[in-house]
């Protein structure tokens, strides 16, 4: 009997081996195998906190193997290179390949450097705790405390407030800390109100905005902007955008300019293959649905249990519907912006709804104390 393959161990993926350890009578004798080129869960959302200092990064992870183990699940830590759906089967880096009957790809995205090799050398990124906890150990040593963060989405944003926030809680007050945007203004589609606000907000932390430009070349320590501006000496972060694993890429099927699958109503891909999470691109209301952890979340929940229907020789499957309790831009020092249902908020009472929905969504007892105790730190 083939498997149940998951691949990706994060928000979509944890969810879907959730709804497959609770549904056990309905796969028989089949197995589910959940695949991540990590031994780690990492809560994505809290990575600008363990920038701050706020939050440590053993709070913001969980060991899989031993999750897994805890719901029945098998879990196989490799790297996916390539997928099959002729022959239904996922070859991996380790040169063993899986079987499926049904797969779930929910492996999320990671970095996109553009193809910039020597960026991608030189550069910081924020994709993991691990990535995170370094950022803020040369962050905190780097001589002069220069840095200059490349992408005016949110999280470029978030890692520039974390580190003002860092600097300012010990008593650093020479730095320079720089957001470089292509675009015209920083945030992209979100509303004028949050840019307005999180510019204002990102002036009182001293960072500098610097729109309509971007990176053009590094040589030796010197960055070289499109506008003519040039940086010496600086610690480069990359925050400009993201794009999924290769092997998801490379399979055939429509796409977005990003990599995502685009997926049906049901989140299926193709026959035998679902998607959720950020891997996936969902249209919702005539463009795609923006990249959550919630949605994530939800999307998992209906892409396992229309696997489920299928095994169960059921045809019609459940529709996916998104319910969007709303967003926030949390900046580091209190000051976030957002929506929650249909009320507008900012200051206090957004980075509340922030914290409340990870203190949530965390796993396990001491991670939920750990993220309440930063939440604390941050009051103080």
């Amino acid at each position: 009997m083939e498997d149940i393959v998951i691949i990706g161990g994060g928000f979509a993926g944890l969810q879907a081996a959730r709804i497959f350890a609770r549904n056990k009578s309905k796969l028989g004798t089949r197995r589910v195998l959940l695949v991540d080129v990590k031994a780690t869960f990492d809560f994505l959302p809290l990575l600008p906190d363990i920038c701050s200092g706020r939050i440590r990064k053993d709070f913001a992870t969980i060991d899989l193997s031993e999750y897994l183990s805890g719901l029945g699940v098998n879990f196989e830590q490799n790297e996916v290179v390539r997928i099959d759906p002729q022959t239904r089967e996922v070859f991996l880096k380790s040169g063993d390949t899986l079987s499926y009957e049904y797969l779930l790809v929910a492996c999320g995205s990671m970095t996109d450097f553009y193809g910039m090799a020597d960026v991608q050398r030189r550069a910081l990124k924020l994709d993991s705790a691990e990535d995170a906890s370094v950022l803020a150990n040369i962050a905190n040593t780097y001589p002069g405390k220069k840095i200059l963060v490349v992408g005016g989405g949110c999280t470029g944003i978030e890692i520039a407030s974390s580190l003002a926030a860092l600097f300012r809680r010990r008593k650093i007050r020479k730095y320079s800390l720089n957001i470089i945007e292509k675009s015209e203004d920083i945030l992209g589609s979100f509303p004028e109100r949050i840019k307005d606000y999180c510019r204002i907000n990102l002036a009182a932390l001293r960072v500098n905005i610097y729109s309509l430009c971007s990176l053009k070349e590094i040589v030796d320590s010197r960055c070289f902007l499109s506008n003519g501006m040039e940086f010496e000496d600086y610690l480069l972060i990359w925050a400009a955008g993201v794009q999924t694993p290769i092997f998801v890429r490379d399979l055939k099927g429509e796409k977005d300019s990003q990599g995502r699958l685009l997926v049906d109503k049901t989140l299926r891909f193709q026959e035998h293959i679902f998607a959720a999470g950020s891997v996936a691109c969902f249209e919702h209301k005539g463009k795609p649905l923006r990249m959550a952890f919630r949605f994530s979340i939800a999307q998992a929940t209906v892409a396992s249990r229309n696997i489920l229907r299928l095994l169960s020789g059921k045809k019609k499957l459940i529709r996916y519907r998104p319910f969007d309790l709303g967003f926030c831009v949390p900046m580091a020092n209190r000051k976030s912006c957002g929506k929650f249902l249909f009320f507008k908020t900012w200051g206090i009472a957004g980075w509340f709804f922030q914290y409340a929905s990870c203190i949530y969504r965390s796993i396990g007892f001491k991670n939920k104390f750990g993220i309440v105790r930063g939440a604390l730190l941050r009051l103080w």
